[in-house]
This record gives structure tokens, sequence and C-alpha cells, in this order.
């Protein structure tokens, strides 16, 4: 196989996929699917120039033999999307979160050993370049024994509605013009924790563990745009050694968007806010007078094209991808990965749902975690980025 033949399955946020996998050069698009007539234009204007197709069915799509699907359906189909597509003889990238349901997961999971096809979850936030620093430096133990890691999703997403040609509206919106032909989206009702892989995900790999247990509470109802979810919720996770996690997700709450991430160790500590753009850091060679540095590393890293979206990350969740199933290695973040960015997140729901109640996270892996293989795709800097002191805005 000289280029890896891709279908795209969604193109709302697969249209960013189809642009980046048309932009790799071992990667082929041929098709491309979906059931809204605008959105099929905007795939046919990227597609035509290149021969590929783009259809209304997913049954079509996958007619066309295609050696890989790229899942980027609702939320609640893609895991049906995604066995779907590997018992028709595709290796598989799943949009985010991968899953609904914990017995989604573990449909998935059986799946993929049943038909031996490669699996990989689209978390893009696990290829920002801060982490990768941030990986290099556990591992030189900057900071101590981490026993304590933040990370917190604020997105305001109020579009709840989709209209019939696909379009998405606020509510009041729909009020306001006084329709009555749109239904809510998959994340109308949504929990806003199970969509927690963007934070969840990079922190597991940086500390290379997984969450055994979770306690979570969740904010009220208030928002008029999205009264189907909770303005927010908050949970705890103890990790198998014994890190505690604490992940916020809001999608409510009406605020410029973005990602936080802590780590706090014994010696030292080191912080990223994404509307700041750089890193700070306190290791546990400085003096605590000193106060902080910065450091300044972002989501991307030199020489990253940005325009392909989220700093460049999606672009090299296509490229590891198509790397993967080409050389038969295993993919960056396989299904056993996905289901330990994604399971905290339902049982953390299920443990909101009932009042906060410390509930246990199962292990769906067939062997026990060994450790990340994450890095060992993606790689660590052999380079140390400038510090200096940190000033105050």
């Amino acid at each position: 196989m000289e280029k890896l033949k891709v279908g795209i399955l969604g193109l709302g946020r697969g249209l960013t996929h189809l642009r980046n996998f048309l932009a790799v050069e071992e990667a082929e698009v041929i098709g491309a699917c979906d059931r809204f007539p605008a959105r099929r234009e905007r795939g046919e204007e990227l597609l035509a120039p290149t021969g590929g197709k783009v259809l209304a069915e997913f049954d079509d799509l996958l007619a066309m033999a295609p050696d890989a699907i790229v899942v980027a359906s609702n939320g609640k189909l893609q895991v049906e999307h995604s066995c779907q597509a590997m018992e028709a003889g595709c290796h598989v990238l799943s949009e985010v979160p991968g899953a609904y349901t914990e017995q989604e997961l573990i449909r998935l999971r059986n799946t993929v050993q049943l038909t031996g096809k490669t699996y990989m979850l689209a978390e893009n936030a696990c290829f920002w370049d801060f982490l990768r620093y941030w990986r290099k430096w556990v591992q030189e133990d900057r900071f101590g024994p981490v026993s304590l890691a933040e990370g917190e999703y604020l997105h305001y997403l109020p579009h709840t509605l989709y209209a019939p040609d696909g379009s998405r509206l606020m509510p009041g919106e729909a009020k306001a013009q006084g329709r009555t032909d749109c239904r809510p989206i998959w994340r109308a009702d949504q929990p806003p924790i199970q969509y927690l892989t963007h934070d969840l995900g990079p922190l597991l790999e940086v500390l290379d563990d997984r969450c055994i247990s979770v306690t979570c509470q969740s904010a009220p109802w208030r928002c008029r745009e999205a009264p189907l979810r909770s303005d927010g919720q908050i949970a705890l996770f103890q990790t198998a050694k014994g890190t505690l996690i604490r992940i916020m997700v809001t999608l409510n709450t009406r605020r410029p968007s973005e990602h936080r991430f802590r780590l706090f160790g014994t010696e030292g500590s080191v912080e990223w806010f994404m509307y700041e753009g750089f890193c700070r850091r306190f290791p546990r060679d400085r003096e605590e007078a000193e106060g902080w540095e910065r450091v300044d590393i972002g989501v991307a890293a030199r020489g990253d094209d940005t325009s392909t979206g989220h700093g460049g990350a999606d672009i090299k969740v296509a490229r590891h991808f198509t790397q993967a199933v080409l050389q038969g290695r295993p993919s960056p973040i396989d299904v056993y990965r996905c289901i330990e960015y994604a399971l905290p997140g339902i049982i953390a729901n299920r443990s909101a749902e009932l009042g906060g109640a410390p509930l246990d996270i199962p292990d769906l892996r067939r062997q026990p975690f060994s450790g990340t293989i994450f890095w060992d795709a993606v790689g660590l800097p052999d380079t140390e980025p400038a510090a200096e002191a940190y000033q105050k805005g």
C-alpha cells in the first residue's frame, strides 16, 4: 500500500480532517459523505480537483472500499459508525469523545480485537507542543513526585439546535424566529464532564497513568440557551499511581474559550493557560523568592502550520494515523487509551447523578496497563527553551 485511501464521514468537523488528509502526502482522500446538502457542497469544492466523490450516505462511502474512515459524526453515533467501518474492512480514526456509554466502549474494544483493524482516537490536544516539554520535565524529575494535577475545558457552546439545512441556532434565536423545525444537537444534553478527553487525555500521557476512581458534582441548569445540560461539572479522579486529577468542564459559561492545565509536584510546579500562550514554571532548583519563570512554549512548535486547526495539532493527528497504518505499528492513542480517556467522564457523570458518590472506574484492558505508548510515536524535545523571570501584567 503506497498511499492510504481515506474516506471522511461527516463534513462539519470532518471538513478540517478532509483538508488535512488532502495535505498528507501518504494519504489519498477518495470520498466523503454527509446528509446535509450545504456541507456536501463545501466538501465538493475541496475534492473536485482530486477526483474524489462526495456522497450522502455512509454505506455508499464504504462501497468505495477505502482503506480507512475518519469518523466525524455526532458523538452518540461514533461507536456505531466506527464498528461499521471496521467490520467493512477499514481502519478508523474517530473524533472525540469516541463513545457515549460504557457499553459502547466495550463494543468498540471487542470490534477492534475481532477485526484486527487499527483504531485511533483523534484527540488533538495531546499533540500540543508544551506537553512534550512537560513530559520531558516530569521524566527529568524537575518537580518532584506529582501528587496533584488539574485540567479545565472552558468553551461556551450555546448553539444547541440544528436547522434542517444543517446550520446551528441558539434556542433563543429559534424562538425569536418562530421556528418549530429545529432539533437538539447531540451535545445539547451531553453531560459536560463526558467531554473531558481534551484535558484528561493530555494529563494521563504526561503522567503515564490511568484513572481508577472518581467523585463528581454538577452545577445547576441555569443557561437558557442550553437547558438540557448542567452548566458545568467538576470531577476529582484518583489515578493508579495515586495522583489526584481535578477536571472541570463548562460548555454553558459565556466567556472566551480556553484550556488550562496545572501540575503540582512536591518540589515544583508548572502551569499553562491558553489565553496567555506561554508556560509558567517553578522547578525544584529555583528559589521561592525568585518566583515563577516564563517559558515561551505554546500549542505549536516552530515550523508548525497553525492554519491546519488547533495550533497545528489536527494535521499531526492525520499524519500519525496514516503512518501507523502504513507502517503496521500501534496508533499513538489506541482503543485502550481511548477507553482510558473517555470512560472516566462517563463514570464521573454517574457519580454526579448519585450526588457525588465515589465510584470505581473499571479496567477494560485485556492485559494490565504497562505504560503509555504515545511518546514512542510523538517523541520528546531534545532542546531546552529559554526561560526568563515571569513579570505579572
